[in-house]
């Protein structure tokens, strides 16, 4: 008897596909410059370093650019945070000269990218860093503004094709409630450095009038507090006497009473003034009666607190 013996031959085949280069890594951004959050009043600039990395997957040598495209809110590279209508204005940078923005194909050029290449091994960390930038004095209200960017590695800065790896981040920034008073002449300009007056009145008669302006900048409803050194009266100077004289503090046409802390609540909303709310302040000498002979004086010490 014969027997047949039949061979299947199976063949197994496949190919791995090439994948991505490189693989990011980078969370939500939030701004940190001045304590306490974006002062709307304070000039000074605070770029901040935001350090991120990517992972080189493959081995061989293989280039990278790392992109930043359009702003959400604006939708253009005019990027701009934003809290319910309310809008600050920020911008992304390739690093920390300022000098390129962050940008994607097809707007993209060769220096709006952070590109280089890498011939390590696979699993290879390789650290980055991009710089998220505010500029100051910008007078918005206090909030958390926030916008989302899209963060892609292509193979070039004209890549045309899909993105290796793409990440939607969050950029935000809490601004502060904040208000700065001075005091400067009448009529005078805002000036940060102009923290105090002095009204001479050389010698003292009754009905005598000075005065000076006090400037608010806002960014929210604030109180201005005044405190009287000899709680509304003149006082001999350097040593205080029984001996006084009596005046009046006038602010913004409203007779304060100075026997104890007396204030003024100013209304919610953003300075539209580069000066500020206005508040004219006058003192007018009262009846000096029969006062010793030498120097009086008072200290008016003046606070705003934002609500």
């Amino acid at each position: 008897m014969r027997k047949w013996i039949s061979l299947l031959g199976l063949l197994l085949t496949g190919a791995v596909a090439d994948g991505q280069n490189y693989s990011l890594q980078i969370g939500n951004v939030t701004w940190s410059g001045s304590p306490g959050g974006y002062n709307c009043f304070n000039n000074t600039a605070y770029p901040n370093t935001v350090n991120f990395t990517i992972t080189k997957l493959v081995t061989g040598t293989k280039s990278y650019a790392v992109t930043a495209g359009p702003s959400g809110n604006s939708g253009n590279y005019t990027r701009r945070l934003a809290s319910g209508a309310n809008t600050l204005n920020y911008q992304i940078y390739t690093s920390s000269a300022m000098s390129y923005v962050l940008e994607a194909p097809p707007t993209a050029n060769s220096h709006q990218v952070i590109s280089g290449s890498s011939n390590a091994g696979r699993r290879t960390v390789i650290p980055l860093s991009l710089t998220f930038y505010i500029p100051p004095s910008q007078l918005v209200p206090p909030g958390t503004y926030s916008d989302l960017i899209t963060m892609s590695i292509f193979n070039s800065y004209n890549d045309n094709g899909a993105p290796q790896a793409t990440a939607t981040i969050q950029f935000s920034a809490i601004v502060a409630p904040t208000a700065i008073l001075c005091l400067v002449p009448t009529g005078s300009s805002f000036n940060s450095s102009s923290t105090s007056q002095t009204l001479n009145f050389g010698t003292l008669a009754q009905g005598q009038i000075l005065g000076c302006d006090l400037l608010v900048l806002k960014n929210t409803s604030c109180t201005v507090s005044f405190n009287s050194a000899n709680l509304g009266v003149l006082k001999t100077t350097p040593v205080a006497t029984s001996d006084q004289i009596p005046y009046t503090c006038t602010v913004n046409g409203t007779v304060l009473n100075l026997a104890t802390t007396a204030s003024l609540t100013l209304p919610s909303g953003v300075s539209t003034s580069q000066d500020g709310t206005r508040l004219p302040v006058t003192i007018t000498i009262g009846n000096l009666g029969y006062p010793a002979a030498g120097n009086y004086s008072d200290i008016i010490t003046v606070t705003v607190t934002v609500q």
